[in-house]
């Protein structure tokens, strides 16, 4: 019975780095654009928060109406920095699971003859590609979903 190989820290590095690596620009967009977003929408009720309390104490429609179009404004921007956000991480997990699916092809190239005899060609392009794109949900969602829950802490 043989045992199955734990991948170390390092080699989680290394892919790591080989495919998101070079797209570091772009993730570190999305990182600032998704703090943003949270950081917007910690504000949102503090704008309400006031709204509330000048309404209550009889302040000016002037004021209220203020509150009430930032309010609004937030909003859309929140709305802007998600779509941004979902954008770029889109983006960069596309981009980085079709360099990992062009590896993988080129692996499976390289394997002998008996392995092809034993997997026909549909069964690996379905291996290849449903486990690529399941890689590319969790790249592109998991860390916005991530944040949004810290978030709502």
């Amino acid at each position: 019975m043989s045992r199955a190989v734990q991948p170390s820290l390092t080699s989680y590095k290394t892919l790591f780095l080989t495919y998101l690596g070079p797209q570091w620009r772009k993730a570190t967009l999305t990182a600032a654009l998704i703090f943003t977003g949270i950081g917007l929408q910690l504000i949102n009720p503090q704008i309400l928060r006031y709204f509330i309390d000048a309404f209550t104490s009889g302040n000016s429609h002037k004021n209220l109406a203020l509150a009430g179009a930032l309010f609004v404004g937030i909003a859309l921007a929140i709305q802007g920095v998600t779509v941004l956000a979902t954008y770029f991480s889109e983006n960069v997990a596309w981009t980085a699971t079709n360099t990992l699916r062009s590896d993988l092809v080129a692996h499976c190239l390289t394997l002998d003859m008996a392995f092809h005899k034993a997997h026909t060609p549909g069964e690996l392009i379905e291996r290849i590609d449903s486990d690529v794109d399941t890689l590319s949900n969790f790249f592109s969602q998991a860390v916005i979903h991530l944040f949004a829950m810290l978030s709502s802490f």
